[in-house]
């Protein structure tokens, strides 16, 4: 695009409000994003605007640096009507003066550079929903005091960056000086003012997860024991997408002008019920205690593991949201449901590890269930065995290409403990089905296929049981001791899982960055509270010879075709009158370590589709 016909800047565009707002812009307006690293973060900046509904041949990424004087684009671009400044400095612990360089200097820097627009219809500052509380240091109009008297002396400076930080007071300091230069420059300004940002409304899909996405991540893994607050904590919460809409829309209105604007949705719960609802999503035991914020404050971080500069957020204030209310009913803005947003957001934080595996795939918790896929449509239902989570069979479903669903059994990987049977558990997944589903199985999921097609023969059109572990040696005796167990699979890390546990995987993961992602997916949910000594209670129980008859003679009353895959140097011990196909080279995880031969007998399975096998008589040892 020629950058003549580029009317609106955005700074700050690599960020989690900047990439949507990008999106939402492009779609009928032509931008400049001036971002650090142009060259390298250009395309996939791009990418994503495309991705997202945005146009990115409208979208201009250039290099820029709003630290520097004339943000590095100096003399172009002349036709700018508006500039979003969104670019912050935004962590904690930051120094007064690298806050202050990013935050007020650069703040200030894109106001000159604003200013010096011929055609500029409206500068939008980016703010902050807490210097809109009754408690803010902030000075102004809004707070009754001329703007020319909104200026911080030297020492109001030090106790502001003393008592909250870098952050937080440079974000105060750089909106007085962003305000007071619009008075006195007579520049056109908005300030909005959002609260904490989650995932879109749609999707979940986020880049950040600092701040409450921190919260939830602890939540999940078990390490949240109390909140800190109180009972009338109000962490009010706004979703990317419906927070870019909002800001496009702002200099389109002259009633906007000079306005403070703050976006919030103030349906959000307060903070103990917002909690207990994302805990009863996500299948996890919500904190009862709730601690003072004075308390905490007086404790030290790493006894309490929360960052001191976190707890400013903390109020039970409201907030003045009746000027951004006016402007959303103007345009026709309308806030999406905040409950179903944030089970949304939340399935997309547990999805992606809380950003550590942005690339993995979408999944959703389902009655506590997380689940790739739907269940109710897929022809192939995909179960994993041990310790391993759904991400096992990825590579498999991936390559299979038909409609399928991966889940993590109950307690394991990322789905939650039931009281239900595991049959009735995953009846209850597969219900309302228009069709018999496949199910494919390894090791421990195996045995729950045959239970489940032992249970409901007319819902199973076929089984596909990979190493069925009731059909192989039993584990070793260290293995049955669930103790023991669980303690070296909670301190597992990926190479030790797959040298001590899983040796078929060694030269695999050197090999393959899928079956490497596989390892890591394994060993991060074993960290979860509870799930490791989970992992070593069925691996004990499944080993009980009982279990393991029981299952033999399950197996051999199933009249739907069925497919036995084992790994060469896993032999099966027991013969069946069902098909079985040994793939070369590879021990208990042929799916893992060799995904394409296991993928060319699950096709063949599926080409079968309405074959009944008779019966023959019970599988008998073949080894003494």
């Amino acid at each position: 695009m020629n950058e003549h016909d580029v009317d609106v800047m955005v700074t700050g565009g690599t960020g989690l409000i900047g990439r949507w707002l990008l999106a939402e812009l492009t779609r009928t307006r032509g931008v400049v994003a001036p971002v650090r690293r142009a060259n390298e973060r250009a395309a996939e900046l791009r990418r994503f605007v495309d991705e997202h509904g945005g146009d990115a041949s409208r979208l201009v990424v250039v290099e820029g640096d709003v630290e520097v004087p004339g943000l590095a684009v100096e003399g172009r671009f002349d036709a700018v009507r508006d500039v979003f400044h969104l670019a912050a400095r935004f962590a904690f612990r930051l120094g007064a003066e690298e806050a202050r360089r990013a935050n007020v200097d650069g703040s200030l820097h894109v106001a000159e550079w604003a200013r010096a627009r011929p055609a500029l219809r409206r500068f939008v500052y980016l703010g902050g929903y807490r210097m809109m509380a009754r408690s803010s240091i902030v000075r102004g109009p809004a707070h009754g005091v001329d703007a020319s008297l909104a200026r911080l002396s030297d020492d109001e400076r030090k106790r502001l960056y003393r008592d909250h930080g870098g952050y937080e007071a440079s974000k105060h300091e750089s909106y007085l000086a962003v305000r007071a230069f619009a008075h006195a420059h007579e520049l056109p300004w908005t300030a909005v003012h959002p609260s904490s940002v989650i995932g879109d409304a749609r999707t979940g899909e986020t880049t950040q997860t600092t701040g409450f996405g921190d919260l939830v991540a602890r939540l999940f893994c078990g390490q949240l024991p109390a909140l800190v607050g109180s009972a009338r904590t109000f962490l009010p919460l706004v979703t990317v997408d419906y927070l870019a809409r909002f800001l496009a829309t702002v200099p389109e209105r002259a009633e906007t002008e000079g306005e403070d604007l703050c976006v919030l949705d103030p349906e959000t719960p307060d903070l103990p019920v917002l909690v207990r609802q994302i805990a009863d999503h996500l299948g996890v035991a919500a904190p009862r205690m709730i601690l003072p914020v004075g308390l905490v404050r007086a404790l030290p971080a790493k006894l309490t593991g929360i960052e001191p500069e976190s707890l400013r957020f903390l109020s039970e204030e409201r907030y003045d949201i009746a000027s951004a209310e006016a402007h959303a009913g103007a345009v026709g803005l309308a806030r999406p449901p905040i409950e179903r947003a944030v089970r949304r957001w939340s399935d997309f934080l547990v999805s992606t590890r809380f950003g550590d595996d942005p690339r993995a795939d979408r999944g959703s918790l389902r009655d506590g269930a997380f689940v790739v896929g739907d269940p109710q449509t897929a022809e192939v239902v995909f179960l994993h065995g041990l310790p391993f989570n759904s991400d096992a069979w990825k590579p498999v479903a991936d390559a299979l290409g038909v409609p399928h669903a991966r889940i993590d059994l109950p307690g394991l990987g990322r789905s939650a403990p039931t009281d239900l049977d595991a049959v009735a558990w995953l009846d209850r997944l597969l219900a309302g089905r228009d069709e018999p589903v496949y199910l494919v199985g390894h090791s421990l999921g195996a045995a729950l296929a045959v239970r489940y097609a032992h249970a409901h023969p007319d819902q199973v059109a076929g089984l596909a049981l990979v190493s069925p572990a009731f059909l192989q040696r039993r584990a070793s005796r260290l293995l049955r001791i669930p103790p023991a167990v669980s303690l070296s699979l909670r301190r597992s890390t990926a190479a030790a899982l797959a040298e001590r546990l899983l040796p078929e995987l060694a030269g695999a993961r050197a090999d393959s960055p899928e079956a490497s992602r596989i390892l890591e997916s394994a060993t991060s949910d074993l960290r979860r509270r509870g799930v490791a000594a989970r992992v070593a209670k069925a691996l004990a129980r499944a080993s009980k010879e009982p279990v393991r008859a029981t299952l033999r003679c399950d197996l051999e009353s199933i009249k739907a075709p069925v497919v036995l895959v084992h790994g060469e140097h896993d032999p099966l011990l027991f013969s069946s009158r069902h098909p079985v196909q040994a793939v070369p080279g590879t021990a208990h995880n042929p799916h893992i370590s060799s995904p394409q031969a296991v993928v060319a007998h699950l096709r063949r399975l599926l080409s079968v589709r309405s074959s009944v096998v008779a019966l023959r008589p019970p599988s008998v040892p073949l080894h003494n």
